[in-house]
């Protein structure tokens, strides 16, 4: 009998562990976190995504019409807000999947934006690995865009910005870790990508689908917001970050497009010396570059000439833009403090140096790898 007995109690003991576990579908997952402030209030903003019809596809299973359900509350902190999504939920909530952080530009205020991050630090839930944006649309309408052909927004630029940076590196994503690095560092000024919804380009079933873009930088010092700048402002920016992968840049003669090509994995140096008791900077970049497409019967080395100088070009432009503007969109106090810190504490007002009196040369070498299928023209001197 005790033979018996003894596999009947150790199953019920064993599956004794599993009894307070819940399916999937029994949790709402918070995908995407809102700070919009207003009227003395913290607005906060979920977006709910569902892994049920995510499984589906992930199985082979046809896709179903992405669900998009969007929570708001307001508070006097960002922690009231959100405590006052919980009574009409429904469900118990998980955070650990939060994948985008998005602040309207009425929240990036040194105050809101410390609030939230301290709540965030705390909570052992909230990942560092979430992405951080900033935009000035409407964040329910932000969130309600999914993309193209039913997909969940699981795959939305919100989530998933590496992909897209990888094919064509423009603005480079941030995590919030990152952003609170640069946030932290009194010389360093941070980049925080600006979302839009493009209610131009597509079309979804004869209808305009407003799709998700990173149309430029929201640049924040000490967690306060400088400001925004457009993305047809910032061509030089690609040369000064990291982790470029593949950019355009479009060749020009004459005010007419002669070329296009591709640049991979540029490399970016600096160096600094003090002229007059101000500092000069020098920055140095090294490129490989494919030619897409060629106009005009252009050698080799005329080309490689046309494109040195667009890159000088573009990034001269975002040095002039950051002195009109007193923005360090260049973050030369940055890279003036890693190298020179005695000369940094002489001119550093608030952890930035003044943008007026400073030099700045500027260095490219591009070497042109490959033409293609098609070779250079040979006839032009090649």
């Amino acid at each position: 009998m005790r033979k018996r007995l003894f596999p009947i109690i150790a199953s019920v003991i064993l599956l004794s562990g599993c009894w307070d576990t819940r399916n999937i579908d029994h949790i709402v997952y918070i995908h995407a976190i809102g700070v919009d402030y207003k009227d003395g209030q913290v607005i906060a903003y979920v977006q709910l995504v569902g892994f049920t019809a995510l499984a589906k596809v992930e199985a082979g299973g046809g896709k179903e019409k992405a669900a998009v359900s969007i929570g708001k509350a307001a508070g006097e902190t960002f922690n009231i807000a959100t405590d006052k999504i919980y009574p009409s939920i429904q469900q118990r909530v998980s955070w650990g999947h939060v994948k985008s952080i998005v602040f309207t530009k009425r929240a990036l205020q040194k105050g809101i934006v410390a609030d939230v991050i301290d709540v965030l630090n705390r909570y052992n839930e909230i990942r560092h690995t979430a992405w951080v944006y900033a935009t000035d649309e409407p964040l329910s309408e932000l969130f309600e865009a999914t993309p193209l052909l039913n997909a969940s927004s699981y795959y939305s630029l919100l989530s998933n910005p590496e992909e897209i940076f990888q094919q064509s590196s423009f603005i480079r994503p941030i995590r919030l870790s990152r952003l609170i690095v640069d946030m932290d560092e009194k010389a360093d000024t941070a980049r925080l990508p600006y979302l839009t919804l493009d209610r131009r380009r597509w079309i979804e079933n004869k209808k305009p689908k407003p799709m998700l873009a990173v149309s430029g930088v929201c640049f924040v010092h000490h967690y306060s917001l400088q400001q925004c700048v457009r993305r047809s402002d910032l061509e030089g920016l690609r040369w000064l970050e990291h982790d470029i992968r593949r950019t355009p840049i479009y060749v020009k003669q004459k005010g007419k497009t002669v070329a296009s090509l591709v640049v991979r994995d540029p490399k970016t140096k600096w160096s600094i010396k003090v002229k007059s008791g101000e500092p000069a900077f020098t920055v140095q970049v090294q490129a490989q570059g494919a030619i897409i497409e060629l106009r005009e019967p252009l050698s080799r080395k005329q080309l490689t000439k046309l494109a040195e100088q667009t890159v000088k070009q573009e990034i001269r432009r975002l040095y002039e833009l950051g002195k009109k503007q007193q923005i360090d969109l260049l973050n030369l106090s940055e890279q003036l403090y890693r190298q020179r810190p005695d000369i940094w504490k002489q001119h550093q007002s608030n952890g930035l140096i003044p943008l007026g009196n400073n030099t700045l040369s500027v260095s490219v070498k591009l070497a042109i790898g490959a033409s293609g299928k098609e070779k250079l023209n040979y006839r032009a001197g090649d």
